[in-house]
Order: C-alpha cells, then sequence, then structure tokens
C-alpha cells in the first residue's frame, strides 16, 4: 500500500500569519503572492476517447503552481497529466486565463505550463529557483491553493530531513525528497516552498500515516528539469539500468578472480536497452564509476553519504561515463553512454494509442490503460503489468496488446469474456507493437482472423464478411471516422 497521497483536492483553509521572517517585508511577500497561481484542470467526458466512453461525471483537478523566468508556469505533472481544458488565475484576480503544457515529467511529477495572453504576466516578477535543498533544521514558507479556495493559502515549514523516497506518482522512480513538517493540505501541490526568496523546493506530497508531514521535490530535480527541456523536449532521468548484489564475500571474489582487498558491487541484473546494457552483463565485478571508487554497499568509497544512484541520476540522457569492473578475472574500463530505459517507459507513458476493427479495441499496456479502467481491470491483469519488469516479460513484446472495450454490435455481444484478456497471436503471429497489429489484421481480415488470448483456451474467429458488416455499423452508430489506429500526442 502506498504510504503517500499525492496532494490533489481538498476544501480546508489555514492561514499562518509568523511569515514575514522569510522575506524583507511586505513589497517581498506581495512578490511571492503576485507569483503563485491556482492551476484548474478540467476532463470532460469524450464519446470519441475510449477511455473516456461511458457514463461520467465531471472530473477537475485544482493544483498551485508559481511563475518562473520566461513568462512559464512551474507545476506538479500529476496536477495536469490527464486535462483536457487548463486553466490558470493569479493571487487576488478573479480572471482564469486558458493555459497549455509545454513540457511534462512523469518520472520527477514536474510539469511547465504556458499562458498565451501576455497580460496575464503583466506586473509580475518571476521567483527564482534556488540552486540547493534546504539545510536540516531550517524554516521555509509553503504556498498553496487547497480546492475550491480562491485565496492563497500560507503555511510554515521546518525542514526535518532530507532523503530519497518512491515518488508515488509513477509508483517507480525513486528521487531526492525534503521532508517538511507543516499542515499541508491537498491542493497545495505544484506550490513554492521559499527560503531566502528563491523556491528551496516544490510541494508534491504528503505522508498518510505521519501527521503534519509534506515533502517537496528538491530544488537540484526541479533544475535538472529546467535544464533537460532547453533543447525543445524532455528525455528525462537516466536509470542505472542494473540492479546489483553488496557486501561480497572474499570467497565469491576469489571465484570471479577479482582481487581479494579490491571492494565494489557484483551485478545481478541488467536491464534491456538501458544505460549499460550494451557493457556490463551478469556477475561483473564494478569498482569505479568515472573517478568515484565503490564500497561494498555500492556506496562511494570515500564516504559523503553518496551511492552509485546519485553519481549516475544527476546525469543526462546521452552524457557518458566511465566504468571499471572485473569480469572473469579481466579488468575493463569501458566508457558507456546514459540513456532512458525503454523498458521502463511503459509504466509512466500516459498516450492512447488503440487500434478499432470490428468493435474490438486494443491498445498497448501502460499508464492510461490502468487510471480510469484501474477498477474494472482484472486483478491478474493488474498482477502482470506490476510485475513487467521483474518477470522479464519485455523479452517477449515491446508491450503487451490488451483488448479493452467492446464497441455494442449485435455479431460481437457473444466476446465480453475477452475483454481485458492479454493477446497472444494474431492468424499465429506475436505482434511486437501496436502498429504491426494493425499490419496484421489488414493482411488477415480479407479471410478469417484468428485471435488467441493468454489464459483462454478458445481463440477468437471472425470472418471478413463479419468484420465488415460490424465495422460499417460501430462507425455509423458512434461517428467513429475510421479504424486507424489513434497514436496520441
Amino acid at each position: 500500500m502506498n504510504k503517500f497521497w499525492i496532494l490533489r483536492a481538498g476544501i480546508v483553509i489555514i492561514f499562518s500569519f509568523p511569515v514575514f521572517s522569510q522575506t524583507n517585508g511586505n513589497s517581498d511577500l506581495k512578490t511571492l503572492l503576485n507569483g503563485v497561481v491556482i492551476v484548474r484542470s478540467d476532463i470532460y467526458p469524450d464519446a470519441t476517447d475510449p477511455l473516456e466512453f461511458g457514463d461520467q461525471d465531471l472530473s477537475r483537478d485544482v493544483g498551485s503552481g508559481f511563475i518562473i523566468a520566461g513568462n512559464r508556469i512551474l507545476t506538479n505533472a500529476h496536477v495536469i497529466s490527464e486535462s483536457k481544458y487548463l486553466k490558470v488565475k493569479r493571487f487576488n484576480s478573479s480572471k482564469y486565463y486558458n493555459a497549455k503544457v509545454e513540457f511534462i515529467g512523469f518520472d520527477c511529477d514536474l510539469a511547465l505550463i504556458s499562458v498565451e495572453d501576455e497580460e496575464f504576466f503583466s506586473t509580475v516578477e518571476p521567483l527564482e529557483i534556488a540552486d540547493e535543498s534546504p539545510s536540516l533544521g531550517s524554516n521555509l514558507l509553503m504556498l498553496g491553493y487547497p480546492e475550491g479556495a480562491e485565496n492563497l493559502t500560507l503555511e510554515n515549514g521546518l525542514v526535518n530531513r532530507v532523503e530519497r523516497l518512491r515518488y508515488s506518482f509513477t509508483g517507480l522512480d525513486y528521487r531526492k525528497v525534503i521532508r517538511v513538517g507543516a499542515n499541508i493540505l491537498p491542493g497545495y501541490s505544484g506550490g513554492p516552498a521559499i527560503q531566502n526568496g528563491k523556491v528551496a523546493g516544490i510541494i508534491f506530497e504528503v505522508s498518510q500515516i505521519q501527521g503534519n508531514t509534506a515533502y517537496l521535490i528538491p530544488p537540484e530535480v526541479v533544475q535538472h528539469f529546467l535544464k533537460d527541456i532547453q533543447d525543445g523536449q524532455y528525455d528525462g532521468f537516466p536509470f542505472v539500468g542494473f540492479t546489483f548484489q553488496n557486501g561480497n564475500s572474499e570467497s565469491v571474489k576469489k571465484y570471479l578472480g577479482v582481487p581479494q582487498n579490491l571492494q565494489g558491487v557484483l551485478v545481478n541484473k541488467v536491464y534491456p536497452n538501458s544505460s549499460f546494457s550494451d557493457v556490463l552483463q551478469t556477475d561483473d565485478f564494478l569498482y569505479k564509476v568515472d573517478e568515484a571508487y565503490l564500497n561494498n554497499e555500492g556506496g562511494l568509497l570515500e564516504f559523503t553519504g553518496r551511492t552509485i544512484v546519485d553519481l549516475i541520476e544527476p546525469g543526462f540522457v546521452g552524457q557518458k561515463l566511465t566504468l571499471y569492473f572485473y569480469r572473469n578475472g579481466k579488468n575493463f574500463k569501458i566508457q558507456a553512454e546514459l540513456k532512458k530505459t525503454d523498458s521502463l517507459e511503459l509504466y509512466r507513458d500516459r498516450q492512447i494509442r488503440s487500434f478499432l476493427g470490428a468493435g474490438l479495441l486494443f491498445q498497448p499496456v501502460n499508464r492510461a490503460l490502468f487510471g480510469k479502467e484501474s477498477q474494472r481491470v482484472e486483478t491478474a491483469l493488474r498482477y502482470h503489468y506490476s510485475y513487467f519488469i521483474q518477470d522479464d516479460l519485455f523479452k517477449f513484446t515491446e508491450r503487451d496488446l490488451i483488448l479493452t472495450t467492446l464497441f455494442p454490435d449485435p455479431l460481437n455481444s457473444k466476446y465480453l469474456n475477452y475483454r481485458f484478456k492479454i493477446l497472444e497471436s494474431i492468424n499465429g503471429k506475436t505482434p511486437a507493437n501496436i502498429s504491426e497489429f494493425k499490419d496484421y489484421w489488414k493482411k488477415f481480415s480479407n479471410g478469417t482472423l484468428v485471435l488467441k488470448f493468454r489464459g483462454v483456451g478458445l481463440p477468437l474467429v471472425l470472418d471478413a464478411k463479419t468484420v465488415r458488416t460490424i465495422d460499417l455499423r460501430v462507425r455509423k452508430r458512434f461517428d467513429i471516422k475510421s479504424d486507424e489506429s489513434k497514436e496520441g500526442k
């Protein structure tokens, strides 16, 4: 069970007045207040969107954000990730302005949004991001908008700890966080934590089990995100891409031909298409990265409290590192390029890609599928999705394809029991992705289509006439213009 809430909707408002110690007076406080905005992310039902088809009420997320240099607004990715209609409003203003998402980083829960109307930014001084995390025991001023409140809320916070935790938005990424003692409420997400006039963190989570405990994205992660997007695209944080065993005995080192007094870690598993997949192998003994020697626990030999992850994560995709390791008794020194790990992207991916044929909607497994539909998805499929990496399922296909929706027709109603099953093959062929599946469908649909699903004995069989009949009726009834796959943005 996740121990953290990402800070979404809330209605309680708290004002905390001893805040002027964080500023140089009323003018500085006014600058801070003017720079913090309320972000409304509206989601309307859309019958043309397969994931939203059906009776659904209007959904709305409300969070916070703040203006930075270049007439841009920073907020959390989870505030705007599913937005169809995005609006922002400044403090002490009654006017909402339309906004759009420019960049989104699911792996760090950050997003950059923009407003075309330059009037929105008039008389506003952008907030500046600090370079380093605040020190332990120091004070912060937290600003945000709980849902239902048009008034900006202020709260004092105390830095309790700087640590690494799993970011609950993806449930996958471990990053540096700042733990703060503060009475933070849902709706603060994306709001700044101010120290010495600069943003020393961005509010994004609150603990479910520890009262008055919130978590901030540290300025180092924010600065990494902003630097990453300077080339016009977001590449994301590089991933270590391997697991290791620590505390290796001298007998293990002797067996592997590693010098007895050399410290380091033993590689257990290397993820495919990761930064070091072309360099490292299972049973390699890694003892140095660039100029930093490792200890037997995966930390740095020269004690700094940092680990091998801290050496790699601050880097950027495309950056090169030099690895030193032993393999079969031989010493190697090889350079590797940092990159994203493709097999992990399905956990962050929210693009809607699909193929519709004979009223059957197929989608590759990803986070979008496990959002609104998660309550309907079978437990077995959720388990399969959760352990995709651990069970090496990526070795078989790039993405599993799921039959997610049946657009009702008299000729396909008997196939409801195939819904949310994993496609195994189409006419004996296993498609690697949705595009290849579309090609196979077109190739075989003039004859007989035979669709086999994992864990289902009988295949789903459709002849050409049935496919054409269902396609015509479904397109007409639901006003679907084409059966081409929907590739998303």
